[in-house]
């Protein structure tokens, strides 16, 4: 996500950050304020909705930069397996970098906020549609008929959130190699 200069946006960047990498419950409204260096009243201000709106807002954000560096690998890739060893490999960096804290930008609060907030619920599913649509572009510009891409778009994009998991929970990127292996043998299997 791009750094943010204003009150809103400092705050927004915060929120993503710390729900990447501690949750949506993990993570209190004053541990955003604290990150991102907002005053009090500008959180109310901005978002009256509370750390609801925040992170909706927050997660939205998230997931179109994302769905953005995944159309940025499709433009940049010569085939479909390059593509999709792209993403991982970003995948991975973006892990590694973070010492293994902050993994996928959706998951953790996807997984414990989907089936009690309508509103968070709503926005993870929609970043991760859209990831899922964004892949099957990128394998359909690559010659994969639609049906053929929608299927291994979602394959390779479970591949990639399990590995993720996996890799953080081990600090190792071990995982990662194992799914690009995997996506691998996806694509000559399809």
């Amino acid at each position: 996500m791009a750094k943010a200069t204003d009150s809103k946006g400092k705050t927004l960047a915060a929120a993503a950050k710390l729900f990447r990498q501690q949750g949506y419950h993990g993570t209190a409204l004053h541990d955003i304020l604290a990150a991102g260096g907002s005053p009090r009243g500008s959180l109310y201000f901005h978002f009256p909705g509370g750390k609801e709106e925040i992170g909706e807002t927050a997660l939205t954000l998230a997931g179109e930069a994302v769905r953005k560096a995944i159309a940025g690998a499709a433009e940049t890739s010569e085939d479909a397996e390059t593509f999709l060893i792209r993403i991982a490999r970003s995948m991975a960096a973006d892990l590694e970098t973070s010492d293994f804290k902050e993994g996928c930008p959706i998951a953790t609060t996807a997984l414990e906020t989907a089936a009690q907030s309508d509103v968070l619920g709503a926005a993870t599913r929609n970043a991760f549609q859209k990831w899922e649509a964004e892949i099957k572009k990128g394998l359909e510009r690559f010659g994969r008929p639609a049906d053929d891409a929608e299927v291994i778009a979602t394959a390779a994009l479970s591949q990639l959130e399990g590995a993720l998991l996996l890799a953080r929970t081990y600090r190792s990127l071990e995982p990662m190699h194992r799914a690009e292996k995997a996506i691998r043998l996806l694509l000559r299997e399809a």
